[in-house]
């Protein structure tokens, strides 16, 4: 298949979870941790459904479903230093992407993040990466109102890189994370970290991590 339409595409944007690093299951254990603390149940379907979920969006659910045993800000919080206790440990990085990104960098490819974690979560990964200066923009949960599956995400990670949503290629491997990705416009790049490329639906191209031949083509137009 060609690639020449990709020169339209001169940025990308990276999701984090299950994109660049790979602890969605990490969460999960987190949210199962503070359920053990507190003696409370998750409610049925909670951890599937979580993926590509903000925290926000999911502590509302559980202060619900715990009659605000906690308060949101309170759940919010342990939550996250179970999750930071977890994270150094228990995660890993995508095969592949490491090397992906330097790649883009040093051709020149303007780089940035749209991710519903948050900053404290993502930035000290970047930093052990060695890959923080490489983007020149990391949108977090923090910088928007509306969480992924809205595209507010893509478009301000977009605006960090001085252009529309349209002309940058979206990395993604969550169901919010792709619907999100294509309502702001971007071309999509889907990763098979967690579901197919069935389940992901249609994009530019499917890999199942950023070791695939098939990226090679793709790396070397964009921006071209």
């Amino acid at each position: 298949m060609s690639l020449d339409f990709l020169t339209n595409y001169t940025g990308c944007i990276f999701d984090f979870d299950g994109t660049i690093i790979l602890s969605e299951h990490v969460h999960m254990k987190a949210w199962e941790d503070l359920a053990d603390e507190l003696h409370l149940n998750l409610p049925v379907g909670f951890l599937e459904h979580s993926v590509g979920m903000s925290d926000q969006q999911l502590i509302k659910i559980l202060a619900r479903a715990w009659d605000y045993v906690l308060s949101e800000d309170q759940i919010l919080e342990r939550k996250r230093r179970f999750y930071m206790i977890r994270c150094p440990v228990e995660s890993s990085v995508v095969p592949g992407v490491v090397d992906v990104i330097k790649r883009l960098h040093q051709r020149g490819v303007p780089l940035a993040i749209a991710t519903s974690s948050s900053r404290e979560e993502v930035l000290p990964v970047l930093n052990r990466l060695g890959i923080s200066d490489f983007f020149k923009g990391v949108c977090t949960v923090e910088d928007i109102t509306h969480p992924k599956p809205d595209p507010e995400i893509y478009n301000c990670a977009a605006s960090r890189l001085n252009m529309p949503a349209k002309r940058c290629v979206a990395f993604e491997d969550s169901m919010a994370g792709v619907t999100s990705a294509r309502a702001a416009g971007c071309g999509l790049v889907t990763v098979q970290t967690l579901y197919s490329a069935e389940r992901l639906g249609p994009a530019i191209l499917s890999v199942k991590d950023f070791t695939d031949i098939k990226l090679r083509g793709l790396l070397d137009t964009i921006g071209h």
